[in-house]
């Protein structure tokens, strides 16, 4: 570039338009040539201006605010030199006609030549939730947030944030908006209504901490779970409200995120309340009817049908001879649990139509994923004796398994080294041989009847494992549904910034114009007249018109994608088919919800 520079100047949208009067440009001087114009003050003077800014309430991690230049209309006089004089970057620049055109940029009084690259930008001061990022904004509020790497270039995402509080330097120049008091009596009157809510949720946590076995309320019941995520969502949008996250003016960046998952929980909420009263009003009154065929059906699949099965394995089922012996102890076994199973439920199926009337009910107060967490709780209740028959039907198989295993490894001549976790050689007597050898040919042929009985139950459990996995899935879709976000992606694309980009032939390219040489107190003139080439002293100016880009619509259901990866990794991996074919136990569903509370993981 011949030794020229480049400076990168960041310039408001609303100093494109005509102006009425010169002022001082105010914004940030952020070094290596990069200058952030926020706004023009035409109506004081040097100091008056400085004692502005010095008002001015910003963030730690920003540069001071300072005059960074001078804009004047054509044929006005120039400003003070004393503040131009001392400025280590100073812009002077002009207006004519519909114009903007920069007489020099100089360095303590001294004109530097050079490039200057204009980024024209959008303060959007009636709009504060407007803003620009470098990186797509981030919905999911339990994420850390992440910072910008050190390099020896100015971060893009530090001058954002320049050219995001441009909007808060204009309004505090101009004239603060004034609050209203009805909304601070009406901050007033709901606080105390906060922090009852708070200390009686207080309890109900502490109470969800109880443990059953070992093992929390809230990681084997789906209501304890359900009820302990309403608690929490309730505190934490208490502690939103309070933090008026519910309004769309704060702090940039993180403030939107926040008013959206407000919001959106919310909504998600009264959705949830709306379709739990329909459902609950239907089966409150249709109570005895839905009792009569739950119970019908759970003794359909879970008595009768089990009872059908294991008298058909008594047999040759589907032609395979099965040892006779094995099989009728195994089918005596399990068909005197069944009948167990059924004496002892026998008297809650009175209960029956109680619990159908509750679950009604709790559509009143939690929704509709409340009731499905009721009935996810009854599923697993009432299916508690086939989770019986596959932890017997699974030791079993598992231990003629490693039994079969440990044989054929003598039958070779060989043996599991514990030290060393490896097989290896290992000379036999004959006698050892020779039992070794005879219990692995009965294993054998017995472990035909110990597989079909294993995969019989296997099944079962599977089914009702899936059944719970497709409950746990109508429970993350209504607990977490996006319906709000899109409609915000839909109707205010620039809420959610996904990143910026640079247009370089917008309409803004014509309002700036390069400047022509002048003499001190002579009329300026505008590279458009026609004066020679070799009496210019042209700026080498180029225009970029930076917009925000939105984020995907993909990105807000980010809370199904971390719903569907705890889906996959528990009941789509590799560990639940291993533990299928060698024989280990698998255990209850896990709960597959994500908490949208910053902290909240447990």
């Amino acid at each position: 570039m011949d030794g020229q520079c480049i400076f990168r100047v960041f310039w408001p949208k609303r100093l494109c338009e005509p102006i009425k009067e010169s002022g001082y440009l105010v914004g940030w001087s952020l070094g290596s040539g990069v200058v952030v114009v926020a706004s023009k003050v035409g109506f004081a003077n040097t100091e008056q201006v400085k004692g502005y800014l010095s008002e001015f309430q910003h963030r730690q991690d920003l540069a001071d605010a300072v005059i960074v230049g001078y804009l004047s209309r054509e044929g006005e006089g120039l400003c003070e030199m004393e503040p131009r004089d001392r400025s280590p970057l100073w812009i002077d620049a002009f207006t004519a006609r519909t114009q903007v055109a920069f007489r020099d940029v100089l360095a303590f009084g001294m004109v530097v030549p050079g490039r200057v690259i204009v980024t024209v930008y959008d303060e959007s001061i009636n709009e504060p939730w407007h803003y620009y990022l470098a990186s797509p904004i981030t919905l999911d509020l339990t994420q850390p947030h992440t910072t910008s790497p050190q390099t020896k270039h100015i971060p893009l995402q530090y001058i954002l944030d320049h050219v995001n509080t441009a909007k808060t330097l204009y309004t505090h120049i101009h004239g603060d908006p004034p609050q209203t008091e009805h909304g601070q009596s009406a901050e007033s009157r709901t606080s105390w209504l906060s922090n009852a809510f708070v200390s009686c949720s207080s309890w109900v946590l502490r109470a969800s901490d109880v443990s059953v076995m070992g093992m929390r309320v809230t990681k084997v019941s789906a209501v304890g779970q359900q009820l302990d995520m309403v608690v929490r969502r309730g505190v934490y949008a208490v502690e939103q409200w309070q933090a008026k996250s519910y309004t769309r003016r704060g702090p940039q960046g993180p403030h939107n995120a926040q008013y959206a998952s407000f919001w959106n929980s919310a909504f998600a909420a009264l959705l949830d309340v709306i379709l739990g009263c329909i459902v609950g009003a239907v089966l409150v009154a249709h109570s005895h009817e839905v009792s009569t065929w739950v119970l019908n059906a759970l003794k359909q699949h879970t008595v009768t049908s089990l009872q059908q099965t294991i008298v058909w394995l008594r047999g040759w089922p589907a032609g395979l001879k099965l040892n006779n012996g094995l099989d009728g102890f195994l089918a005596e076994l399990f068909l005197w649990l069944v009948h167990f199973w059924t004496l002892v439920f026998q008297p809650f199926t009175s209960c029956m139509r109680a619990v159908v009337v509750v679950a009604g009910y709790s559509g009143f107060v939690g929704g509709c994923s409340m009731q499905l967490a009721v009935i996810s709780d009854t599923l697993a209740l009432t299916t508690l004796h086939t989770y019986w028959f596959y932890m017997v039907a699974t030791r079993i198989f598992h231990w003629q398994l490693v039994t079969l295993y440990s044989l054929f490894n003598l039958f070779r001549g060989r043996k599991h080294n514990v030290l060393r976790n490896r097989i290896d050689s290992c000379d036999y007597d004959l006698d050892q041989l020779l039992i070794g050898t005879i219990l692995f040919t009965l294993l054998t042929y017995l472990f035909p009847t110990v597989l079909v009985y294993y995969l019989t139950f296997v099944g079962r459990r599977l089914a009702v494992i899936m059944a719970q996995g497709l409950l746990e899935i109508m429970l993350g879709l209504l607990n977490h549904n996006p319906a709000l976000y899109v409609a915000l992606r839909v109707r205010d694309p620039r809420m959610f910034p996904g990143g910026v980009c640079y247009d370089t032939n917008s309409k803004y390219e014509r309002r700036f114009i390069e400047a022509a040489w002048h003499m001190p107190g002579s009329p300026v003139r505008l590279s458009r007249d026609p004066i020679p080439l070799s009496a210019r002293n042209r700026m080498n100016v180029t225009v970029l018109h930076m917009r925000s880009l939105p984020i995907p619509v993909s990105a807000l259901f980010f809370q199904y994608y971390q719903i569907w990866v705890q889906f996959s990794a528990t009941y789509l991996s590799q560990g639940i088919l291993r533990s299928l074919v060698v024989g280990d136990v698998v255990r209850p569903v896990q709960r597959l919800q994500h908490t949208m509370i910053p902290g909240a993981e447990r």
